[in-house]
């Protein structure tokens, strides 16, 4: 199975996951310089190298609803359930797939998460960790 098969799903997962602020719940997490570090996993390929970005997340970013950070591109989030330190979706991407996701926040400072997207039978997952490295 090819790695170029997945490239629309790679995308559209990296789009919806891309930013931390993408996946933020007010309250939950410190404004500041935050890392985070995405890992795919392609069904019957190698997978890529994780990434790790890091992003300043304002005041702004930390209270602003989660759920419009996740619709990128041909990607839309429905079913969006907040409940305690959780958040979970239903992501759909047209003709690139379905899939969901979910974020724990697991402490101010720290959150964890993956997203699904299948497409064609395949299942795409990403998985990341992030950390709040200080201030901006």
């Amino acid at each position: 199975m090819s790695a170029n098969r997945f490239g629309p799903m790679i995308a559209a997962l990296a789009l919806a996951l891309a930013a931390p602020g993408a996946v933020q719940a007010r309250g939950r997490v410190q404004p500041g310089r935050w890392e985070v570090t995405a890992t795919v996993e392609l069904p019957g390929v190698a997978s890529p190298a994780p990434t790790t970005q890091v992003e300043c997340l304002s005041q702004q970013d930390v209270d602003a609803d989660p759920a419009p950070g996740l619709e990128q591109g041909a990607c839309r989030a429905t079913d969006v359930v907040r409940s305690g330190d959780r958040v979970t979706w239903k992501l759909d991407c047209g003709p690139a797939g379905k899939g969901g996701g979910e974020v724990v926040y697991e402490s101010p400072t720290a959150y964890s998460g993956w997203m699904t997207l299948e497409s064609g039978g395949a299942v795409v997952r990403t998985t990341l960790h992030a950390r709040r490295l200080g201030g901006c």
